[in-house]
This record gives structure tokens, C-alpha cells and sequence, in this order.
């Protein structure tokens, strides 16, 4: 059976090409969103604002950072300019502040384990995989550092030595 046949026969397949399409216009109005006016891009951005801050507050309370402040209240910073969450920490230290810093990234780890576990927790047809589709994209734009993010991971060069060493040695010992 020819490829197109076979798209046409195996309904999964056509799934997983809408939700491929779907993820192509969700970036392509994510692009063109803050053309809408900040109140949009700021709608836009709330579902993945929630997630990466999240991320922060819960590998800062496990590290030790010791979160005190949490917010998703945007607020203006400067003309122009918003901030659309933050996470304070009163412990950033060699421990802490790196991991806290970067810990949005650990959401293409939940977005990745979401994609396996899917089709174990919902039916296979068209509506549940663009959902899935959907999330995955919000898990993975969610997980991007910010500039912020960056200066704070480098405000502990210790930090910075004992997880480049750690990763280092883990590279050395077992090739990761």
C-alpha cells in the first residue's frame, strides 16, 4: 500500500499530522499575538507562565533556596516591557541558585513523559491528540530561560563549578 493510502487507512496517523499542523499555527499566532495588544499576549502567555514559574518555586524549595515570593501578576517594567511572573528565593546559593534558575527546562522532560503516557490514559481519536499536541506545546515554550533566569544561574560561580564538574565527571565516568 502506497504512503498516502496508508494515511488515509490508519487514522492514528491522521491524528498526529492535524496535531503537527496545530503546532505550526499555535507558534505562527504566537508570533503574531502581541500584534493584539499586550492585554492578548499577556492571555497568551498565562497557562506557560504558570508552569515555568512553578518549575522555579519547586526546585527552589528542594534545594534549599527557600522560596519566599511567588507571583503570575503581571506588571509593567518600563515602557513597553512586562513582567509576566516571578519567583523570589532568600537562599540562592551554590546549591540552589542554578538548578532554580534553570528548572523550566525540566518541563521538556514532563512534556516528553506526557507524549509516552498519553495513549495509556486517553482514547487514540483526533480531539485527545491534539490536546496532547496542544500541551506539549505549551510544556516546551514554557521551558525556555529567560535572560533573568540566565543571570540568576550565574550568581553562584561555586554553583556553577560543582554542577559543570558534576556533569563533567558523570560525561567522564559513564559517557552521558
Amino acid at each position: 500500500m502506497n504512503g498516502m493510502m496508508q494515511i488515509a487507512v490508519d487514522p492514528e496517523r491522521w491524528h498526529h499530522f492535524a496535531g503537527v499542523l496545530l503546532v505550526i499555527a499555535l507558534a505562527v499566532l504566537q508570533a503574531r499575538v502581541g500584534r493584539a495588544g499586550a492585554f492578548w499576549q499577556i492571555c497568551w502567555a498565562l497557562p506557560g507562565t504558570l508552569l515555568h514559574e512553578l518549575s522555579h518555586l519547586v526546585v527552589a524549595a528542594v534545594t534549599g533556596g527557600r522560596p519566599v515570593g511567588f507571583t503570575i501578576i503581571p506588571r509593567r517594567d518600563g515602557p513597553g516591557r512586562w513582567v509576566l511572573g516571578a519567583v523570589t528565593i532568600s537562599n540562592p546559593g551554590a546549591v540552589s541558585a542554578l538548578p532554580s534558575a534553570m528548572a523550566p527546562l525540566l518541563l521538556n522532560i514532563a512534556a516528553y513523559y506526557l507524549y509516552l503516557g498519553w495513549s495509556t490514559w486517553f482514547p487514540a481519536d483526533l480531539p485527545h491528540t491534539l490536546l496532547m499536541y496542544v500541551l506539549i506545546y505549551v510544556f516546551s515554550y514554557s521551558s525556555i530561560p529567560s535572560g533573568q533566569d540566565f543571570k540568576v544561574a550565574l550568581t553562584s560561580p561555586a554553583g556553577v563549578l560543582l554542577y559543570g564538574g558534576a556533569v563533567g565527571v558523570c560525561w567522564w565516568r559513564w559517557g552521558l
